[in-house]
């Protein structure tokens, strides 16, 4: 099991950008609904009698403030995931793959739990709001960190590290066409799902 693991954190290195980000795509999704589950099956009682909150509750300002303020929390996600790709990765691993897995068990129990600001009344309700928002948050992260992965400064085939196998400079690292694509496409979906979530938080 662990050498299959392994088989495929290797392999995401070996592909072209937008299998890569396929893959990390899929391994980010399931991990978020197992956590789901999880987060369900320990919780029951959150999606039980929902107290009703508007979502004007949770808004920081007008449309473009909270849709700014959104987009500004989403993007320190993406600065922690892809600093932690470019810095170092030891092995097949990297901090910031580690980031997005973490970021994705955490999505996924608070949504199991209901935790939002705002709560669901239902999980239909919850799931539906995923779709609109969530989907494309999470293929933001996804997409950010398999155009990342790949470009890490300091590279160990152990860790911790006893030397480095491969050493890079800022000014070495190159991104290919279909890479800014994919980078400008995470933008948009961004974007995209702020300005979808402050409209909700602002109606």
């Amino acid at each position: 099991m662990s050498r299959s693991k392994g088989q495929l954190c290797s392999g995401l290195y070996q592909v072209g950008a937008v299998k890569r980000t396929i893959i990390i795509w899929l391994l980010l999704q399931s991990v978020l609904w197992l956590f789901f589950a999880i987060g369900y099956l320990a919780k029951p009682g959150a999606w039980v009698d929902v107290q009703t909150v508007e979502p004007s509750s949770a808004a920081v300002g007008g449309v473009a403030t909270t849709a700014g303020y959104i987009v500004a929390r989403n993007c320190i996600v993406l600065l922690l995931i892809g600093a932690g790709n470019l810095l170092v990765r030891f092995g097949s691993v990297t901090p910031g793959l580690l980031v997005l897995l973490v970021q994705g068990a955490a999505i996924g129990w608070v949504a199991g739990t209901n935790s939002f600001e705002v709560p669901f009344a239902s999980v239909a309700a919850a799931n539906m709001q995923y779709l609109r928002i969530g989907l494309w948050e999470t293929s933001a992260y996804a997409i950010f960190c398999a155009i990342t992965l790949t470009k890490s400064l300091l590279v160990a085939n152990s860790f911790p590290a006893r030397e480095w196998a491969e050493q890079r400079t800022l000014r070495s690292l190159r991104f290919s066409g279909t890479e800014i694509a994919l980078g400008l496409l995470a933008f948009l979906f961004l974007v995209g799902a702020a300005l979808v979530e402050a409209l909700y938080l602002t109606r």
